[in-house]
């Protein structure tokens, strides 16, 4: 796929991580899971932040933080779903 047609859609999933992590934090806040809620509010905000900094065209410590936003990333999905998963469980027995 050429460039031009891969960053937009790189973008647009970028931007649905982002609101899934605001989303799942209205969600655990409502439900008062308060720590799923923060880690999620935080993750949301940190990738936010590297995301913003590397599509400004921005090198050198802009690039550190967003793989550490990254790497927050995932650490936020296996927290997610390891959350699910126990919570199907409990739901199953």
């Amino acid at each position: 796929m050429p460039r031009s047609c891969q960053r937009p859609t790189q973008r647009s999933r970028f931007v649905c991580l982002i609101a899934a992590c605001f989303v799942l934090a209205n969600r655990f806040s409502r439900e008062g899971r308060r720590g799923l809620a923060g880690f999620s509010l935080i993750t949301g905000v940190v990738f936010l932040a590297g995301f913003a900094g590397i599509a400004s065209g921005s090198h050198g410590p802009t690039t550190l933080a967003f793989v550490a936003g990254v790497g927050l990333v995932w650490a936020w999905l296996a927290t997610v779903c390891i959350h699910f998963y126990r919570a199907l469980a409990d739901a199953a027995a």
